[in-house]
C-alpha cells in the first residue's frame, strides 16, 4: 500500500512536465486533499452547530440506528437540506475546487425507520453541487442520482443502491438506472463520500468546465467516477464560482443521514460573509508544506459593530516559496472553536491577492491539535495541523 508521502512523491513527478504557472497550483491542491477535508475553506461536521445549512436536523450519534461518521453528531435531511458552502462565488479559482459530503446508505435491516421491511423499490435521492455564472446567477447542476432497489435486473439483485450522474434532478428528468449514464451498484451499508471536483480543461480562463463526480467508501478509496461536461460552460465567460449543495430529492421517510460537508478551494464571494461582533483570534506557528515549513502570525478581531481588523503574515519556506502580508481584513466569522477570516494582501511584496483563512482552536497546547488552512485567489493552498505554535479563538 502506498503511504501518503509516496503517493505525493509520485504525484509530484507526474506534474513536473506541466506548465510552471499551473504546477504549483496542482501541488498545493494535492497537499490539501491529502491533509483531509476538515482543513477545507468551508467545513461542517455538525459537532458544534449546523452553520450554513438549511433544512438539516442536527442529531446525536445513534439516532435512527446510524453512528456518526466522525465525532458524536451528524445531520438528517429534513426536506431539501441545502448549503451555500458559506457563500456563493463569482470567480472560478485557479486550480478549480472540490465539494464533498458523507452520506449514509441504509441498505440492510433494521432500517432507519426502525423496521425490518426494506424501503419501497425505486425510493430515490438526488445530491447536487451547482456552479454559478460570473454574475452570481445559477448556471448548472451536477447531480448524483441515487435510488434504493430490491428487484432483480442488470444492476443486481436484492437490497442495494444504484447511482448514476447527470445534470438533472427529479423523477421526470433523471433515472439512477439509466444505462446511458453508467449506473453503479452499492450493496454494502455504510458511510460513503460523494465528491464533486470542478476543474478547467485546459487549465485557466477560457477552458471548458469539467466535473468529476466520485463515490468513495468510508476509508476514502474511490469506487466509481463520472465526468460530466458541457462545451458551452466556459470558465470566466459563462462559468463563475461555486453555488450550492442541495438534496434536491429525498424520498426516504426518515430522511437521509449525512456528515462532514466541505469545500476545498478559494471562494471569491458574491457577498462578503458578515463578521461576528466582539470576536478575537490570535495565533502563530507552523505547518508542514512541500519541502519545508509554512510559518504564520495572525491577529484578527471585530469591534462591537462587527467591523473587522487585524494583521496576517505567512511564509512558505519550502518548494513554493512565498511571503504573504495582509493589507486588509474584510471578514472575521467565528463558529464554535473555528474562525473564517477573509482579506487581501501582497505576495512577495507585489500585487493584491485575496486570501481565505480557516483556523481552529482545538485545545491546549496548540501543537499537534490546532489546525490552519490558507486558500488564495491565485490558486495557492496550504493547510495542516500545527507542528508548533498555538491558535486561540476568543
Amino acid at each position: 500500500m502506498l503511504t501518503v508521502r509516496s503517493r505525493l512523491r509520485r504525484h509530484l513527478s507526474r506534474v513536473s512536465s506541466i506548465q510552471p504557472r499551473f504546477r504549483s497550483l496542482m501541488i498545493a491542491v494535492s497537499i490539501l486533499v491529502v491533509s483531509g477535508i476538515s482543513l477545507a475553506a468551508y467545513f461542517q461536521s455538525f459537532e458544534i452547530d449546523d452553520y450554513d445549512w438549511s433544512g438539516a436536523t442536527r442529531v446525536t450519534t445513534g439516532t435512527h440506528g446510524v453512528t456518526s461518521k466522525t465525532g458524536v453528531f451528524h445531520a438528517e435531511d429534513g426536506g431539501g437540506a441545502f448549503t451555500k458552502w458559506s457563500g456563493y462565488s463569482n470567480v472560478f479559482p485557479p486550480g478549480g475546487y472540490t465539494t464533498t459530503i458523507d452520506i449514509y446508505l441504509d441498505i440492510s435491516a433494521p432500517y432507519m425507520t426502525g423496521g425490518l421491511t426494506p424501503y419501497n423499490n425505486d425510493t430515490r435521492f438526488d445530491w447536487t453541487s451547482a456552479i454559478n455564472t460570473p454574475n452570481c446567477t445559477h448556471r448548472r447542476d451536477f447531480v448524483f442520482n441515487a435510488g434504493f432497489y430490491d428487484d432483480t435486473d442488470a444492476t443486481g439483485a436484492g437490497p442495494r443502491f444504484v447511482i448514476s450522474a447527470s445534470n438533472n434532478t427529479g423523477r421526470g428528468n433523471s433515472f439512477p438506472k439509466n444505462p446511458g449514464r453508467d449506473p453503479f451498484t452499492i450493496n454494502v451499508e455504510g458511510w460513503y463520500t460523494f465528491e464533486h471536483r470542478f476543474y478547467s480543461v485546459p487549465p485557466g480562463p477560457g477552458g471548458v468546465l469539467a466535473v468529476d463526480l466520485t463515490i468513495k467508501n468510508a476509508a476514502g478509496v474511490p469506487l466509481h467516477t463520472w465526468t460530466v461536461s458541457d462545451p458551452s460552460d466556459i470558465i470566466g465567460v459563462t462559468v463563475g464560482g461555486n453555488r450550492y449543495g442541495w438534496f434536491a430529492t429525498d424520498e426516504f421517510p426518515v430522511g437521509l443521514a449525512f456528515d462532514n460537508s466541505g469545500l476545498i478551494g478559494f471562494q471569491s464571494y458574491c457577498t462578503i460573509p458578515p463578521s461576528t461582533s466582539g470576536a478575537k483570534i490570535t495565533g502563530g506557528g507552523w505547518i508542514t508544506v512541500v519541502g519545508g515549513r509554512g510559518t504564520f502570525g495572525l491577529t484578527a478581531k471585530t469591534d462591537s459593530d462587527a467591523t473587522p481588523s487585524g494583521n496576517f503574515t505567512y511564509q512558505d519556506h519550502g518548494l513554493l516559496g512565498r511571503t504573504v502580508k495582509s493589507t486588509s481584513i474584510t471578514s472575521v466569522n467565528v463558529t464554535g472553536n473555528c474562525a473564517n477570516i477573509l482579506g487581501n494582501g501582497t505576495v512577495n511584496g507585489n500585487g493584491s491577492f485575496g486570501f481565505q483563512l480557516r483556523v481552529c482552536d482545538n485545545g491546549e497546547p496548540g501543537q499537534n491539535s490546532d489546525t490552519f488552512s490558507l486558500s488564495m485567489s491565485d490558486g495557492y493552498i496550504a493547510s495542516g495541523t500545527l507542528g508548533g505554535g498555538n491558535i486561540q479563538v476568543h
